[in-house]
């Protein structure tokens, strides 16, 4: 009666109303790209938020946008208690504190987190051990419980992205011939979306920063930018978080147009080690979304009464 994520993109036809359980960022990706579609969307999510392991400005930002594109979205609903079919798709009863409720919809996509597919493999035959949820378990050299069986990508249930699948690939062929010799180590890693408006982030969310270090933190909107503002694209922000006593930058968090391409210019900053003051003696191209960048990091620098080699004006 329900679909899964992977269901949904092999649809033939969109459908004209769909509940996406599960506000997490396969969650989110369904809910955009239907309602861009012009299917009407009611995104549930059980925890206080959606995006919940993102920055909560971050989550905040993403919820206000997508209710202003149109999609119901429905955090902390409640417990859902059950399916059942109507006579144009399906209904969904769920309960909050005693109150009974219901949602309907053409179909529903549940998009709640993702299984192994690694049941059909007889992994115990040559001692390869499995976690709980069904993915291969490896060491920092990508090696499995036996010795001779390395594993890379999605099937280890780690960071389940193209970019370091292909990182872990190489690390885990190259230790596969030569021995265990090369570490994974943990490296900067930025991540991105699929939704309308993007987001992505490279490092520590402020939360996780503020429990290790004494941080600062830098917010500039895109509506005060000159490129978001010409092509009409005001949404968003960009985020720094940065050490007050090493002034290297910690986290990266951006929601809006070119989201991932700015925060990846962060990381390679990050992976260099740059101070936060040091990406203003690079006069980036004028009007251009990586500008939202040097801004954040001249108000950071600002906070932390850092010279620099450039004023950004």
């Amino acid at each position: 009666m329900t679909n899964t994520h992977s269901d949904a993109w092999g649809l033939t036809t969109v459908p004209p109303s769909m509940l996406v359980i599960g506000g997490g960022d396969t969650g989110a990706q369904v809910a955009s790209i239907f309602n861009a579609f012009g299917t009407k969307i009611q995104l549930f999510q059980t925890g206080p938020r959606i995006l919940p392991i993102a920055d909560e400005d971050v989550s905040a930002e993403m919820a206000s946008a997508f209710r202003e594109s149109g999609i119901n979205v429905r955090e902390q609903f409640g417990t859902i208690a059950s399916f059942e079919k109507t006579a144009t798709g399906l209904r969904m009863n769920f309960s909050k504190d005693g109150v009974q409720d219901y949602a309907e919809a053409a179909l529903a996509v549940v998009a709640v987190g993702w299984v192994a597919n690694t049941s059909g493999l007889n992994l115990a035959a040559v001692g390869v051990e499995l976690n709980e949820r069904g993915f291969v378990k490896v060491d920092d050299y990508m090696q499995t419980s036996s010795s001779h069986v390395f594993a890379a990508g999605d099937v280890t249930g780690r960071l389940m992205l193209v970019p370091q699948a292909l990182q872990e690939g190489f690390v885990a062929a190259t230790n596969a011939v030569q021995g265990p010799t090369l570490p994974y180590g943990n490296p900067v890693s930025p991540v991105g979306s699929f939704t309308d408006p993007e987001y992505a982030q490279v490092g520590l969310t402020e939360a996780k920063a503020r429990e290790k270090s004494d941080i600062i933190t830098a917010i500039v909107r895109f509506d005060s930018f000159a490129r978001p503002i010409i092509d009409g694209r005001k949404v968003g922000f960009c985020k720094l978080i940065v050490d007050r006593n090493t002034h290297q930058i910690l986290g990266c968090h951006v929601v809006g147009e070119r989201s991932v391409d700015i925060t990846q210019i962060a990381a390679i900053a990050m992976s260099a080690g740059m101070r936060v003051n040091d990406l203003l003696s690079i006069p980036l191209s004028f009007p251009t979304y990586s500008g939202v960048l040097v801004r954040a990091a001249a108000d950071a620098a600002r906070q932390l009464k850092l010279e620099v080699s450039w004023n950004e004006g």
